[in-house]
């Protein structure tokens, strides 16, 4: 299992996303505790984002991207 975090704490900024891969090809964050979201792998080496809630945050080229679409959640 890989956690990453979307960027570092600093005051006043949201507190960062830890994503772990619980299978090949999908990705789960917790933001304090709590279910934030996961992405996907599509066909055609794409990233499926949602939210918590099961709102679509868009497809991403990049894993990187699909994370950095959290940011502003």
């Amino acid at each position: 299992m890989t956690m990453t975090s979307a960027r570092p704490t600093t005051p006043g900024a949201p507190t960062p996303i830890a994503w772990s891969a619980v299978q090949a090809g999908v990705w789960v964050g917790k933001r304090n505790g709590e279910f934030a979201g996961m992405i996907e792998a599509s066909a055609g080496s794409r990233y499926v984002a949602t939210t918590g809630l099961a709102r679509p945050l868009g497809e991403f080229a990049s894993l990187a991207e699909a994370k950095s679409s959290f940011v502003a959640q």
